[in-house]
């Protein structure tokens, strides 16, 4: 109201200039300038201050996402979390107190959005542990704890992590699944900052708040809790070497593939890890769980030398193409080659299989560019072993 009343003061002092004489006019033009530039500068404020999001205003989208219509709220919900990141620093501010509702769906939302946009939303945190301590609906406690994870991932240490953490574990014995399966999540997600949870992990690989006599339903979950737990023990990386005896006990069992993989950030700390992972690859038909064998495979090439007792079981699997077999043909083989590569010096005996893949003409169910792809794995494997190149090192985090 009082812009517009400031603009029509403007207007009539200006009518009053140009019937004062031609003098004035460049007075009158210079005026109207800077009239036209307030108005501007009026319309970029308001649109700063409210901007627009999918053809609709933040302020609408905040209102629609504490509806009582389930819908309107989850396209709001969809709307916020996609919107542009360089608007996401102005939205938490306004998200936040929708997580004090006293409707359970508002703080479902909320928490999906602020965990949606990561370490932005750093300043929810503290309204956040309140949720996650809520008693009445598990899946806003699960909803908290996801976004805990994703806000703080890779996360420093601080006290502010660890008072997370500490709240994490708290519902670990939660009696719903999903509220155990996302807390430990969200520990991995924090990394090595959250390392007070390595004394409870091995409760949660064996998910002890489900005994193994219970409904097959119930199985499943438990099943979903313990590949969380497999997945968080890897990302604390090597301080997790504590729990490398019970990780190895599980390579032959349903998380083999998340259990490789786990191993494979934590390292070689002992002598059976290699041979386990040989034994579970060897183990049955070679289709028998591929992704399992091949997730093995992508391990014993992080280890690279620490791998070396397994290259005469990997050159042998090339000389008899034990994986030659559908879709897997070539995929399967490249990450045999690539092992071999990581493995330097102690392959240098199983040279001449290397060779003849660098001559393959084909291999049966590989497509040409997979066959040209061994090929050039095989040169590479050989250029390496020659010194002629440097096998960089996995990052893993």
């Amino acid at each position: 109201m009082r812009g517009r009343q400031r603009n029509a003061g403007l207007r009539r002092w200006m009518f009053r200039l140009r019937n004062s004489g031609g003098i004035m006019k460049p007075i009158v033009s210079i005026f109207a300038v800077i009239t036209c530039l307030s108005v501007f500068a009026v319309a970029v404020r308001a649109q700063d201050d409210d901007p627009s999001i999918d053809g609709k205003t933040l302020s609408s989208l905040i209102k629609q996402l504490k509806s009582e219509n389930r819908g309107f709220q989850l396209r709001a919900a969809k709307t916020l979390s996609e919107s542009p990141t360089n608007l996401h620093a102005k939205i938490v501010p306004q998200v936040i107190p929708i997580l004090k509702s006293e409707r359970e769906n508002d703080r479902f939302v909320a928490a999906q959005v602020l965990g949606d946009y990561g370490p932005v939303a750093r300043a929810a945190v503290p309204e956040l542990l309140p949720v996650l301590g809520g008693t009445q609906y598990e899946r806003n406690r699960a909803a908290a704890a996801k976004a805990l994870g994703q806000i703080l991932k890779d996360a420093e240490p601080s006290d502010e992590v660890e008072k997370v953490t500490q709240a994490l574990i708290a519902v670990f014995e939660d009696k719903y699944s999903d509220v155990r399966r996302e807390a430990v999540t969200a520990c991995g997600m924090i990394g090595p900052a959250a390392k007070s949870v390595l004394p409870q992990l091995p409760r949660r690989l064996g998910d002890s708040a489900i005994p193994r006599n219970a409904p097959w339903t119930d199985q499943g979950e438990r099943e979903l809790v313990e590949r969380a737990a497999a997945w968080t023990t890897g990302r604390m990386g090597p301080l997790a070497a504590c729990h490398m005896d019970l990780l190895v006990s599980m390579v032959h069992g349903m998380h083999a593939a998340t259990v490789s993989e786990a191993i494979s950030r934590i390292g070689a700390t002992q002598d059976n890890v290699v041979p386990n992972l040989m034994n579970m690859i060897e183990r049955g038909n070679p289709w028998e769980n591929l992704p399992a064998k091949e997730a093995a495979l992508a391990t014993l090439e992080v280890l690279g030398p620490k791998a070396a007792r397994a290259a005469p079981l990997l050159d042998r699997f090339l000389r008899e193409r034990s994986f030659a077999f559908r879709e897997a043909s070539g995929r399967v083989n490249l990450k045999i080659l690539k092992v071999m590569k990581s493995i330097g010096a102690a392959a240098k005996p199983y040279e001449p299989t290397l060779k003849q893949y660098t001559e393959l003409k084909d291999l049966p169910h590989a497509s040409p560019a997979e066959v040209a792809e061994l090929r050039k794995a095989a040169q590479s494997a050989l250029d390496a072993l020659a010194g002629k190149e440097t096998t960089p090192q996995k990052e893993t985090k």
